[in-house]
């Protein structure tokens, strides 16, 4: 059966300062910037443990500062929230695989796999 969530959680943002304006500008209810690894590891705990956050948006910077393995592993499998990484402007991300493991840690299921036989 399908578990329905009555309120409306949070968007946050942990990234550089200059998308950190843009996020806020768009609407993102919590943006932090997050300079160094104790930072940026101290924000993600704390947000993943929030119940009000239902996703969370980092830089690709942000997500290479990440040393605890612990806190890594969640970063990849957390479903609630979503963690969403995205590039520093400049850099380029492959969209379909980002899609595709998103897709794939929200259902389980990868479906590039259904069409390539």
């Amino acid at each position: 059966m399908e578990e329905r969530i009555d309120k409306a959680l949070k968007i946050s943002y942990v990234g550089n300062n200059l998308l950190n304006i843009g996020f806020k500008i768009a609407g993102v209810s919590e943006a932090y910037a997050a300079m160094d690894t104790r930072e940026s590891e101290s924000r993600i705990k704390t947000l993943l443990e929030d119940p009000e956050i239902g996703i969370i948006i980092i830089t690709s910077s942000v997500r290479r500062m990440i040393k605890d393995r612990r806190l890594s592993d969640a970063i990849v499998t957390s479903i609630m929230p979503l963690v969403v990484e995205v590039p520093e402007p400049g850099e380029s991300a492959e969209e379909e695989d980002t899609l595709r493991m998103l897709i794939m840690r929200a259902i389980g299921i990868d479906i590039s796999k259904m069409f390539n036989k």
